[in-house]
C-alpha cells in the first residue's frame, strides 16, 4: 500500500499529533495499514512538565523547538520532565499527523524511559527545592540507572544525566 515506504505493519514509528494545547508524541508499532491510514499500537507522551515550564517562562531555546517540532532526536526535552502517558491504539493518517519511521532500538529506548519512570526521576532532580532534596533525587536516579537491564537504555540515560550535569 505505501510502496517501499517504511510505514508498513511490524515497523516502529514516532508520530507527532496535535491536540488543543500542543504537539504530543506517540511511539509504537504499526499493526495494520488500510486505505492510506495506519493503525498504531504503542504509547502516547504528553509533555506536561515542559509545557508548564514554557508557560512559566522557565524554558527557552531547544525545549521550545522540541515542543513546536518534535522528532526522535530532540524528544529528550519531552522525556526529562513530567509526562502524561498511556496506552495508544488508534488510526493515524500520515497526511495529517507527522509519522517518522524509527528503528526497534530507538523505540525500546524511548519506551524504557516511560516504563522505568525515568522522566519522573529527572523531574524530581530538576525541581528540587533544596540541596538536600536534590541530593536525594540524584541518589534515587543513580540507583535506578544502575539497575537498568538494557545496556542501550542505560547508556542513553547516563549520557543524558552527564549532559544535564547530574553526573
Amino acid at each position: 500500500m505505501f510502496g517501499k515506504s517504511k510505514l508498513k505493519p511490524g515497523n516502529f514509528v514516532f508520530v507527532v499529533r496535535r491536540d488543543e494545547n500542543s504537539n504530543y508524541v506517540i511511539i509504537g508499532k504499526i499493526i495494520s495499514d488500510h486505505d492510506k491510514v495506519i493503525r498504531i499500537k504503542g504509547t502516547f507522551l504528553k509533555p506536561v512538565g515542559l509545557l508548564e515550564r514554557i508557560r512559566s517562562g522557565r524554558a527557552q531555546g531547544k525545549p521550545i523547538e522540541a515542543i513546536n517540532n518534535p522528532e526522535p532526536n530532540n524528544c529528550i526535552f519531552f522525556i526529562i520532565d513530567r509526562l502524561d502517558t498511556g496506552d495508544f491504539e488508534d488510526i493515524i493518517d500520515p497526511k495529517i499527523d507527522k509519522v517518522i519511521p524509527i528503528n526497534e532500538n530507538r523505540y525500546f529506548v524511548l519506551d524504557g524511559w516511560i516504563k522505568e519512570s525515568l522522566a519522573e526521576l529527572f523531574s524530581n532532580y530538576f525541581s528540587s527545592a533544596s540541596e538536600e532534596e536534590r541530593s536525594q533525587a540524584r541518589t534515587m536516579l543513580i540507583k535506578k540507572m544502575n539497575s537498568l537491564m538494557s545496556q542501550e537504555l542505560k547508556e542513553h540515560v547516563y549520557a543524558v544525566a552527564r549532559s544535564s550535569r547530574i553526573l
